[in-house]
C-alpha cells in the first residue's frame, strides 16, 4: 500500500505546477495551474483515503480470533482487595471464552503477567494472541468501579475503552455485559446459547460476594489448608444467599481437591458431598462449567463412565478455555484408552494455558499412550524448562523413561526427590519405590513401603500406591489385594496402572477391568 501511495506522486510530480519564467508571455497560467492543482488535491485525497486505509484494515483490521486478560489492577484504597480483582479477572475469562469463534488464555497463563513491565505487543507475542484486556477495579464501600480496555496485541493500538460504576452484588452480570461489548467490537459472533448465558442476571449482597471471591483465590493455590480455607468461605457465603450458584460450585471444587488425586480425605466422604454441592450449583443455574467439570471428575471415581464424559463435555462446552477441566478431560480420555482424542483435548489445554507445566505434562503423558514417544518427550521437556522443581513433570518424565527402556536416565529424576520426601504425596511414593524395587533396590523400595504403611495410620492412604510397590517386588499375591482395596476405594490410581502379565489373567484383577470398563493391556 505504501508503493502505490509513492507511485501517486511520482507520476504527478514532473507535472508540477508550470513557474510564471516557463510560460510565454502574456499567455495567461490560472487554467494551467487550477487544473493542476485539481490533480495535486485529488492525488493528495487519494493518498489520505489509502493511508487510512491501510491504518484500519492493513495495520489493524486482521481478524482478532484470541485475546488474553490480564490480571486487573486493585486500586482499593486501605485493605488490600486484590483477591477481588483476581476473581473478576477469572470471571471476565470464562464470559470471554463464551465466544466460540475466539480463544482465550487461561487465567494460569495470563497471571504470569501481573504487575509485569513487559510491553504489551511483546506479551501478546508470549502468549501468541491477537488481542489483550487490561483494566482495573477500584471499590468504594459497596460499590466498585471498573475501568477495562482492549488493546490490539499486534500494534499496541487501543480498540475500546469504558469504564463501569456498579453495586458490588452486581459485577458478576457485569462481566458478561463487558464480554459482550468486547464481541460486539471485534465483530465476533455470538450463538443464542452464548448471547443468553453472557445476559444472565448474576447478583448479590456485598459481603456473599466478598465470601465468594476469597475462596475463589485460595482455591487457585495448590495447598490443603487453603483447600479447608475456600470450602469454609464458600459455605458461609452460600448461607447468606442459598440462591447464589457460585458459591456451591465452588463448594464441590473445593470437596472434590480434598478427596482427588492427592487426597488427605478419603474420596468416599467428601466426593458425596461435592456431588451435592455440584448439583444444587446446576439447580440454580444450568450452565456453570466448574460443576460440570466437578461432575466428570465424580462419575468417573464412582466409574460411571458415560455421564463422567458427557459432564466433561459440557463444561468444555460452556467453557473451552478452563484448561484445569481440559487437563482432567484429557486424563479421563487417556485412561479409557483413547488416546487419540487425549491428545486433542491436551492441546486445547496447551494453547489456552501455554505457560503451565501441567497442560505439557497432560498431553505428554497422551503422546505416549499414543505411541508417539519422541514427542512426548519434546513436551515433557517443555514443562521443565517452565518449571524445573515441578515434581510432577519429573515423575512422569522417569516413568516414560522406564516405558523406553532407559533405566540410567529414570532414576536421576525420581532420586532428585528421596532428600525431600515431605513434597510427595502418597501416590508419587509408590511410584519411587516401584521403580526402586524393579532394579532390584529392594532396601529403598521397602522403606517407601513402610513409610506410606506408617502414614495410613493417621490419614487416608490411596492404596494404589501401596499395590504398585509390592508390584515392583513381585509380591503378586499383595499387590493383588491392595489393588482390590484401591477397587474399593474408588481409587483414581488404578486408571494409570498397567497390569502387567503375571497378573492380568488373575480372576480378581479380571473382576476389577470388568467393573470399571477399564482397557488395561
Amino acid at each position: 500500500c505504501k508503493f502505490v501511495i509513492f507511485s501517486c506522486f511520482y507520476e504527478l510530480t514532473p507535472e508540477g505546477i508550470s513557474l510564471e519564467k516557463d510560460v510565454e508571455s502574456g499567455e495567461s497560467i490560472t487554467h494551467v495551474t487550477g487544473r493542476r492543482m485539481d490533480f495535486i488535491v485529488i492525488a493528495l485525497l487519494c493518498a489520505a483515503v489509502l493511508v487510512f486505509a491501510y491504518d484500519k484494515w492493513w495495520t489493524d483490521g486482521a481478524p482478532i480470533t484470541s485475546i488474553a486478560v490480564l490480571p486487573l489492577d486493585d486500586f482499593s484504597a486501605g485493605a488490600d482487595q486484590q483477591y477481588l480483582a483476581d476473581s473478576m479477572t477469572d470471571v471476565l475469562t470464562a464470559e470471554l471464552g463464551q465466544i466460540q469463534s475466539l480463544r482465550v488464555i487461561s487465567r494460569t497463563s495470563a497471571m504470569h503477567y501481573k504487575s509485569t513491565k513487559k510491553r504489551l505487543p511483546e506479551i501478546a507475542s508470549e502468549l501468541n494472541v491477537d488481542a489483550i484486556v487490561e483494566g482495573s477495579i477500584q471499590p468504594v464501600g459497596d460499590k466498585v468501579r471498573f475501568t477495562i480496555q482492549l488493546i490490539d496485541g499486534r500494534s499496541d493500538r487501543h480498540l475500546w475503552a469504558r469504564s463501569f460504576n456498579r453495586a458490588l452484588g452486581d459485577t458478576l452480570t457485569l462481566q458478561g455485559e463487558i464480554a459482550r461489548a468486547i464481541a460486539s467490537e471485534i465483530r465476533a459472533a455470538l450463538t443464542p446459547e452464548a448471547e443468553a448465558h453472557l445476559a444472565r442476571e448474576r447478583t448479590t449482597d456485598a459481603e456473599t460476594l466478598r465470601l465468594w471471591a476469597i475462596g475463589k483465590n485460595y482455591l487457585k493455590r495448590e495447598d490443603e489448608g487453603l483447600f479447608r480455607k475456600a470450602l469454609k468461605t464458600f459455605v458461609e457465603a452460600s448461607n447468606r444467599d442459598p440462591e447464589f450458584a457460585p458459591a456451591y460450585a465452588g463448594m464441590a471444587q473445593a470437596y472434590l481437591f480434598l478427596g482427588s488425586w492427592s487426597a488427605t480425605e478419603d474420596p468416599k466422604s467428601m466426593l458425596p458431598l461435592a456431588k451435592l454441592a455440584a448439583e444444587k450449583a446446576l439447580q440454580l443455574d444450568p450452565n456453570i462449567a466448574e460443576a460440570h467439570f466437578a461432575l466428570g471428575m465424580i462419575y468417573r471415581y464412582e466409574w460411571q463412565w458415560e455421564t463422567s464424559e458427557q459432564n466433561f463435555r459440557k463444561g468444555k462446552e460452556l467453557n473451552p478455555n478452563d484448561s484445569v477441566g481440559l487437563i482432567e478431560y484429557a486424563n479421563f480420555l487417556g485412561s479409557m484408552g483413547r488416546a487419540d482424542e487425549a491428545v486433542e483435548i491436551a492441546a486445547l489445554a496447551v494453547q489456552v494455558d501455554p505457560v503451565s507445566p501441567m497442560a505439557y505434562n497432560e498431553l505428554a503423558w497422551a503422546l505416549s499412550a499414543a505411541g508417539r514417544d519422541a514427542e512426548a518427550l519434546v513436551q515433557y521437556e517443555k514443562a521443565l524448562q517452565l518449571d524445573d522443581d515441578f515434581i510432577v513433570t519429573h515423575i512422569l518424565l522417569a516413568q516414560h523413561y522406564w516405558k523406553l527402556g532407559d533405566e540410567n536416565k529414570a532414576l536421576p529424576h525420581l532420586e532428585r526427590w528421596t532428600k525431600d520426601p515431605e513434597f510427595l504425596v502418597p501416590l508419587d511414593l509408590g511410584i519411587i519405590g516401584a521403580h526402586f524395587a524393579e532394579v532390584g533396590r529392594t532396601r529403598e523400595a521397602r522403606d517407601y513401603l513402610a513409610s506410606l504403611h506408617k502414614l495410613g495410620k493417621t490419614q487416608y492412604l490411596p492404596a494404589a500406591s501401596l499395590a504398585i510397590i509390592y508390584l515392583g517386588l513381585k509380591e503378586y499375591d499383595e499387590a493383588i489385594r491392595w489393588f482390590e482395596e484401591a477397587h474399593r476405594q474408588r481409587d483414581l490410581g488404578l486408571t494409570r496402572t498397567t497390569f502387567p502379565d503375571e497378573i492380568r489373567d488373575d480372576p480378581r484383577i479380571q473382576a476389577i477391568i470388568a467393573d470399571t470398563s477399564m482397557v488395561k493391556e
